[in-house]
C-alpha cells in the first residue's frame, strides 16, 4: 500500500525548468551589453557568470587557463583563446573600477541556467566563434611580428619583394613531395633573379628576408620530406646573414633577426648561433639589449618554449666574451 506521503509527491505538477535568459542562439562574439561607452560580449557574460562561483572570482579562472595551456593533453589553442579574452575583460572591468557582480545584472547573478550555460560554453564546447582579443593571442601576435613586424624599420623594407615571391608559390595550395621540388625551384630562380637585379645590398638584403618568410609561411602546405623548400631557404638565409653581419648596426635588423630566430619552429633557421658568436662587441651589446626586451616579453607572457630559444640565443651572443 502507497504511503499517503508518497502517493502526494508523485502527485505534484514537474517542476519547471529555470526560464532561459537569451531568446536565440549566442556564439560569443557577439555586443551582450555597454556600459559607459564599453562594450561587453556573451563570451564576458558567460565569464562573469562564471566568477561569481569561484572565490577568487576571474582571477582563478585565469590561472586554470593558464594551466590548460601548459597541458600537452589539452588543445593550447583553445586555452590561449580564452585567457586572452579573460585578460582583455578584466583589463576593462579595471578601466571602469567595475566588478562581476557589479556589470551582471540580478537575474543573471541568480541564474543557474546561465551558470550551466557559461560551464559549458567555456569549460567544454571551446571558442568556435572567437572575438579580436581571442583572435590576437600574445603568441599569435608576436609570431606576426616576428615574421615581419620589424621591416618598416629596415633601410629598403622586404614586403617590396614578398608579393612577387608569393606570386610564384601561392597562397592556398598544399603540394605534396613532387609538386614542391617544382615549386622550390620555381622560386629559387625566382629569388636568383631578383637578386641579380638588384642594386645594392641592402636590396639584396631586403629579398633575402623576404624570402625567409614566404617560405616560412609555406611549411604547413608543402611536403618537405626531400629537403627542397629547406635547401632554398637555406641559400637565403646564407646570403641573408653574411650581408647583416656587415649591416648589423642598422636600425631593426638585429632585433628583426633575434625574434624570427625565437618563433621559427620548423628548424630552417641553422646559421644564426654562430653569427651572434662572430659579432662585433658594439653589435654583440646592441643585441644583448634587444634580447632582454624579448626575453622579458616572453616571460611576462609566459611563452615558455620561445623563452628558453631567446635565453639560448643570448647564451650564443654572449659565448665569446666569457
Amino acid at each position: 500500500m502507497v504511503k499517503k506521503d508518497e502517493g502526494r509527491a508523485r502527485r505534484l505538477p514537474p517542476q519547471p525548468a529555470e526560464r532561459p535568459l537569451d531568446d536565440g542562439v549566442r556564439y560569443g562574439p557577439e555586443t551582450w551589453r555597454e556600459i559607459d561607452g564599453v562594450a561587453f560580449c556573451h563570451w564576458d557574460r558567460w565569464l562573469l557568470r562564471l566568477a561569481l562561483a569561484e572565490p577568487r572570482g576571474l582571477a582563478a579562472i585565469q590561472r586554470e587557463l593558464r594551466a590548460r595551456t601548459a597541458n600537452p593533453r589539452l588543445d593550447r589553442d583553445v586555452a590561449e583563446a580564452m585567457l586572452a579574452q579573460v585578460v582583455d575583460l578584466r583589463g576593462r572591468l579595471a578601466r571602469l573600477a567595475r566588478t562581476p557582480e557589479e556589470i551582471l545584472d540580478a537575474e543573471e547573478r541568480a541564474s543557474e541556467w546561465l551558470l550551466k550555460k557559461a560551464w559549458k560554453r567555456v569549460w567544454h564546447a571551446g571558442p568556435n566563434r572567437r572575438t579580436d582579443a581571442m583572435l590576437n593571442t600574445p603568441r599569435r601576435r608576436l609570431w606576426a611580428h616576428a615574421l615581419r613586424g620589424n621591416w618598416a624599420r629596415f633601410p629598403m623594407s622586404p614586403a617590396r619583394f614578398e608579393p612577387e615571391l608569393r606570386r610564384v608559390v601561392g597562397d592556398h595550395a598544399y603540394y605534396d613531395y613532387r609538386a614542391t621540388d617544382l615549386v622550390a625551384r620555381l622560386l629559387e630562380s625566382q629569388v636568383d633573379l631578383l637578386g641579380a637585379m638588384a642594386a645594392s645590398d641592402l636590396e639584396r638584403l631586403a629579398l633575402h628576408r623576404a624570402a625567409m618568410t614566404v617560405i616560412i609561411e609555406m611549411m604547413d602546405r608543402v611536403d618537405d620530406s626531400l629537403a627542397d623548400m629547406s635547401q632554398v631557404f637555406a641559400a637565403s638565409e646564407r646570403a641573408y646573414l653574411a650581408l647583416a653581419r656587415d649591416h648589423a648596426g642598422l636600425d631593426g635588423i638585429l632585433r628583426d633577426l633575434l625574434e624570427l630566430a625565437a618563433w621559427e619552429n620548423y628548424g630552417l633557421l641553422r646559421g644564426v648561433g654562430d653569427f651572434l658568436g662572430a659579432l662585433k662587441e658594439e653589435h654583440a651589446n646592441l643585441a644583448v639589449r634587444e634580447l632582454s626586451g624579448i626575453i622579458a616579453e616572453l616571460r611576462r607572457e609566459r611563452l615558455d618554449d620561445q623563452l628558453a630559444l631567446a635565453l639560448a640565443l643570448r647564451k650564443a651572443v654572449l659565448a665569446p666574451w666569457g
